[in-house]
């Protein structure tokens, strides 16, 4: 009896682990699991997905998505970050897809290939330059732009198994 009351004092005092701190990437989760069927995950949320009063919801499964989730090939520990994932990818425009793909493939790709964090900051790896700094003078992007695609990689680096340390 004592022993399990330390694992149960132990189980409650462990933090919330995130996806990053599992070493799960999650596009490659889906990429690997969910693409075939669905698509690319930012274009299936754009499509099939929505967001109301704060909740994601799905046009099929309405306000069971994580049910649903849970019983279409995601484990328990992957489907709060994996709907994290899907609301960010809801509620962003698609600048990267659209002003950046054509050049570095898929924002997952490219954070992987090319981002980190340095000194809180995420920079290019080969020239250690703050992204928001070489955005400003790269690709074309509008100052409000710049934000959002930072805000995005930002996000999209931490979703791959990097989080800002």
């Amino acid at each position: 009896m004592k022993k399990l009351a330390v694992l149960l004092l132990l189980m409650l005092a462990t933090p919330f682990v995130s996806a990053a701190q599992m070493e799960v990437d999650l596009h490659e989760h889906w990429d690997q699991r969910c693409q075939v069927c669905h698509g690319h995950s930012g274009q299936f949320a754009r499509k099939f997905l929505r967001v109301e009063n704060g909740r994601l919801l799905g046009t099929h499964h309405g306000n069971d998505l994580d049910v649903f989730l849970r019983n279409h090939y995601l484990t328990d520990k992957l489907v709060e970050p994996m709907r994290a994932m899907l609301t960010a990818q809801v509620t962003t425009p698609p600048l990267f897809a659209q002003k950046c793909a054509g050049c570095h493939g898929t924002a997952a790709t490219s954070a992987r290939r090319s981002l980190a964090f340095s000194n809180g900051s995420l920079v290019g790896v080969s020239s250690g330059r703050k992204v928001a700094d070489l955005l400003s003078s790269h690709g074309g992007l509008a100052p409000d732009e710049v934000l959002i695609v930072v805000e995005s990689l930002t996000r999209v680096r931490g979703e791959v198994g990097d989080s800002e340390k």
